[in-house]
C-alpha cells in the first residue's frame, strides 16, 4: 500500500499551485520579505561549510572503495529518515537551530562522500565553489554560476544528495543532446554512490519510460516531462485528486501500471533563468488532429481578404506585442469585401474579422528565418526566441500556424482539438522542493520570488574573472552595423584569436555569413538549421584562427575550451550583433569569454534599425547619439521585460483563477 501511495503522492493534489496570487497590502509585504530573502548573505556560511568538507578529505580519502560504499549506506539510511532535510529549518527556537545543525553535518558529511566519489569515478575533484552551489541547490535557492564554472557537475552533486532519500529528482535541462549526455557523463558517480540514473528524450519508447521514471535521478527535458505528465491527467479521465485515485489504484492496478510519472518530488532547473522566466508562460498542449482538414478553405479566403486591406488606412500593426487592430474604416471595407463573397460564412463580422486579423498578424507580424522556418519537406517549425532553435511539434494556435502555412504557399495542417494544457509556469510551481541553476538570473530575482518562492545565491567563481568588456557601438542603419562587425572580425582574425559572433535570428546568422564569405572569411553558422550539430560547432569555437556564427548562445550548455596558444592571443572574443529583448541573454552570450579565469573579450554591436529599438523605442532612437548607446539599450530592455513581466502576470493569474474556481 505504501509503494502505491509513493508511486502517485503530489501527482493530482500538487495541481492546486502553492502560491496563489496576492493582493494589496499582502503584495507588498511579499515583496519586502522577497527582497530581504535576496538580500540575506549566505555565502560566508556555505564558504565555512564547505571549510569543513576540505577539512573531511584526508579522513575520506583513506577509505577503500568498499568502506566509502558502506559510509555512503549508512548516510542513506539517515536520508531516507529525513535527517538530510534542511527544509522545514525555518524557526529561531533552540531546537530547530539544533536540529539543523545536526542535519548540515550529516550534510557535510554527504558532501565529502560524494566528492571522493566523484574523484574516484570521474577523475574530477569539486571545487568549494561547486560544493557551495550543490549546498544552496539541497537547500531550495536558486543559484547564478557564471559560465563554464561547472553547473553540470554541481547539479550532480545536488541531485545525488536529494535522490538518497528515495523519491526521484527531475534534472531538467535545455535539449535531448545536454539530457543524455549528461545523464551517461555522471552515470560512474550516481552508480558508486548508490543512485539509479535515467533519461528520457524524444525518441524514449514509453516502456523504457515507465523505467526511466522510477529511477533516482532522471535527466529530461521540460517538454517531455510536462507531455508525460499532462498524458497522465488524460489516462486518469475523472479520477483528480488524490483519494480519488489512492481508491482506484488500489481496486485495480492497471492504472498505476500505465502512470508515467509517478509523482513530482524535487526539480533541478538548470538554465532557470529561461526555463522559468523566459518560457514560463508558454502553454505546452497534448491535442490531436482530425483526419482531413475542413477549414482550409476558409484560411485561405481569409488570406486573400487581408491582401486586400492597407496598413494604416484599414488596419494598424503593434510590433510590440505582435498584434492587428483593424479599424472602422477596415471592419466597413472588409464587409464590402465579404458581401462580394455572397454572404455565408463571411456575413458574420466577428467570424470574418478574427481570421482576418489572424492572416493580418501572420503577413506582418511574423518573419521567415526569424519567427519560423520552413523544413526541406515544407514543414514550418517555430523558432525559439530565447534559444534559437527549433521547437518541435509545436505550433500556433487559433488559426495562426495555418495562415503562415498560406503566407508561405505550403501544406495546411489540420486544426488541433486540444485534449489537456498547462503552461510550464504551474507546472512547475508544483513541486514542493524545486532548486535551479543558470549563469544569469540576478535581475529577476523579483519575479522568480514573487512567482516560485524561491531565493537566490549568487555564487563567485573558482578564479577571478579577466574578461574585457569593450564600449557598445551604435549605427544609424543595419547596413553599417554589420559593415562595422565584418571589418572588425577581419581585424581580429589577423592575430588568429577565435571570434564568436552572436545573432538574435535565423536572417541575421545568415546575412553576416554571407557578408563573411563576401570578405573571404572561413566560419561556421549554428542556427536552427544546424541544431544538430550544436555540440560540434560550439567545442571547437575556441580554436585557433576559428570564426563561429551562432544564433542566441543561452543554454547552449556546451563549454567553448580555448586551444593551444589561445590565451596568449588575448582568449575567445564575443561580438554580440544585436540587443536582446533581456539583458540577461546578452549577459549570457558575453559569458562565454573569460570562462574559469581565462582572457576574453566581448562587445556588442546595434543599429537603431534592430528588432529591439523597432519595437520598444520606436521615437527614442532617433537621438541616441544624445541619450547613448548603452542608455538606450537599457531604457529599450527595460520596456522590453516590462511587458514580458505584464504577460507573464496575466497568465499567472489565469492560472491561479482556474484552480480556485474550478472543482478539480
Amino acid at each position: 500500500m505504501s509503494t502505491i501511495a509513493n508511486e502517485i503522492y503530489t501527482v493530482f493534489d500538487a495541481r492546486r499551485v502553492k502560491t496563489p496570487e496576492l493582493k494589496n497590502v499582502d503584495l507588498a509585504v511579499n515583496a519586502i520579505v522577497g527582497l530581504f530573502k535576496n538580500r540575506i548573505p549566505r555565502l560566508p556560511a556555505y564558504r565555512r561549510r564547505a571549510a569543513r568538507i576540505e577539512a573531511m578529505e584526508p579522513e575520506v580519502q583513506s577509505l577503500s572503495d568498499a568502506g566509502l560504499r558502506e559510509e555512503i549506506e549508512k548516510l542513506k539510511a539517515e536520508a531516507k529518515l529525513g535527517n538530510l532535510d534542511t527544509s522545514s529549518f525555518a524557526g529561531k527556537t533552540r531546537r530547530r537551530q539544533t536540529d539543523r545543525a545536526a542535519a548540515d553535518a550529516l550534510m557535510n558529511r554527504g558532501f565529502a562522500l560524494i566528492r571522493e566519489a566523484s574523484k574516484r569515478s570521474l577523475g574530477k575533484r569539486p571545487f568549494a565553489v561547486q560544493l557551495m552551489g550543490a549546498m544552496a541547490i539541497v537547500d531550495g535557492f536558486v543559484i547564478e554560476m557564471a559560465t563554464g564554472e561547472g553547473k553540470t557537475l554541481t547539479a550532480a552533486l545536488a541531485s545525488t544528495l536529494l535522490a538518497w532519500s528515495g523519491r526521484p529528482v527531475h534534472v531538467i535541462t535545455v535539449n535531448d543532446y545536454l539530457v543524455a549526455r549528461d545523464a551517461e557523463l555522471n552515470r560512474p558517480l550516481f552508480e558508486m554512490c548508490g543512485v539509479t540514473v535515467g533519461h528520457v528524450v524524444h525518441e524514449t519508447d514509453q516502456h523504457e519510460r515507465l523505467d526511466m521514471y522510477r529511477r533516482g535521478v532522471v535527466y529530461v527535458t521540460s517538454k517531455e516531462l510536462v507531455a508525460d505528465f499532462l498524458r497522465d491527467q488524460i489516462m486518469m479521465g475523472a479520477m483528480r485528486s488524490s483519494t480519488q485515485t489512492v481508491v482506484g489504484m488500489m481496486l485495480g492496478q492497471s492504472i498505476r501500471s500505465r502512470m508515467l510519472v509517478p509523482g513530482l518530488f524535487r526539480t533541478i532547473a538548470d538554465e532557470a533563468d529561461s526555463l522559468l522566466i523566459d518560457e514560463a508562460v508558454t502553454p505546452l498542449i497534448i491535442s490531436n488532429s482530425p483526419n482531413d482538414e475542413p477549414n482550409t478553405d476558409r484560411y485561405r479566403r481569409a488570406d486573400a481578404l487581408a491582401r486586400k486591406l492597407v496598413i494604416h488606412r484599414d488596419f494598424t500593426v503593434d510590433r510590440t506585442v505582435r498584434s492587428v487592430d483593424l479599424t472602422e474604416r477596415g471592419k466597413e471595407r472588409l464587409e464590402e469585401l465579404a458581401a462580394e463573397e455572397g454572404g455565408g460564412f463571411w456575413a458574420g463580422a466577428r467570424r470574418r474579422e478574427e481570421l482576418v486579423t489572424q492572416a493580418l498578424v501572420a503577413l506582418n507580424c511574423f518573419h521567415l528565418d526569424e519567427h519560423y522556418m520552413i523544413t526541406p519537406e515544407g514543414k514550418i517549425v517555430i523558432i525559439d526566441e530565447f534559444t534559437g532553435r527549433v521547437m518541435a511539434d509545436r505550433s500556433w494556435r487559433h488559426g495562426l500556424h495555418q495562415a503562415i502555412e498560406i503566407k508561405e504557399a505550403q501544406k495546411v495542417t489540420s486544426d488541433k482539438e486540444n485534449l489537456a494544457r498547462i503552461s510550464f509556469q504551474k507546472f512547475f510551481r508544483q513541486y514542493p522542493s524545486m532548486a535551479g541553476m543558470t549563469g544569469t538570473v540576478w535581475e529577476s530575482r523579483g519575479e522568480m520570488w514573487q512567482i516560485y518562492r524561491r531565493a537566490l545565491v549568487r555564487i563567485p567563481t573558482n578564479r577571478p574573472c579577466i574578461r574585457k568588456l569593450l564600449p557598445t557601438r551604435m549605427f544609424s542603419t543595419g547596413d553599417a552595423k554589420w559593415d562595422a562587425v565584418v571589418e572588425r572580425v577581419k581585424e581580429i582574425h589577423k592575430t588568429g584569436a577565435p571570434i564568436l559572433i552572436g545573432t538574435r535570428s535565423v536572417w541575421a546568422s545568415e546575412e553576416v555569413s554571407k557578408r563573411l564569405t563576401a570578405a573571404g572569411l572561413v566560419h561556421r553558422v549554428l542556427n536552427a538549421r544546424q541544431d544538430a550539430e550544436e555540440a560540434n560547432i560550439i567545442a571547437e569555437a575556441g580554436q585557433l584562427g576559428r570564426i563561429t556564427v551562432a544564433t542566441n548562445m543561452a543554454g547552449r550548455g556546451t563549454d567553448i575550451l580555448l586551444g593551444r596558444g589561445v590565451v596568449e592571443l588575448g582568449g575567445l572574443h564575443v561580438i554580440a550583433t544585436e540587443p536582446h529583448g533581456s539583458g540577461r541573454i546578452d549577459r549570457q552570450l558575453f559569458g562565454r569569454a573569460g570562462r574559469q579565469g581565462d582572457p576574453g573579450c566581448a562587445q556588442m554591436f546595434a543599429s537603431i534599425e534592430d528588432d529591439l529599438f523597432n519595437r520598444n523605442a520606436r521615437f527614442v532612437r532617433r537621438f541616441w547619439r544624445f541619450v547613448g548607446a548603452n542608455r538606450l539599450i537599457r531604457w529599450a530592455q527595460w520596456k522590453a521585460d516590462h511587458l514580458a513581466r505584464f504577460n507573464r502576470k496575466q497568465v499567472l493569474r489565469a492560472d491561479d483563477w482556474m484552480d480556485q474556481s474550478l472543482p478539480f
